[in-house]
């Protein structure tokens, strides 16, 4: 994961969504591509790191859905 990709996952969770939005772009720089491609990449590590320590048979089962 980036380094930007981590600063933006890593800030606190806040009830107000556009406050969120607001330091994800602040941290950033402003820019809402750079913004949005770093919440991308912190998803995809976060689903790898998931997929990881998740049963490939609860998967299989449908389960996980």
């Amino acid at each position: 994961m980036s380094k930007l990709a981590e600063r933006i996952t890593d800030l606190p969770l806040r009830d107000d969504l556009d406050e969120a939005v607001d330091e994800a772009l602040r941290v950033s720089g402003g820019n809402a591509r750079v913004a949005i491609g770093a919440l991308i990449l912190g998803q995809r590590s976060l689903q790898e790191a998931f997929a990881d320590r998740i049963s490939a048979g609860y998967v299989r089962r449908g389960l996980g859905s």
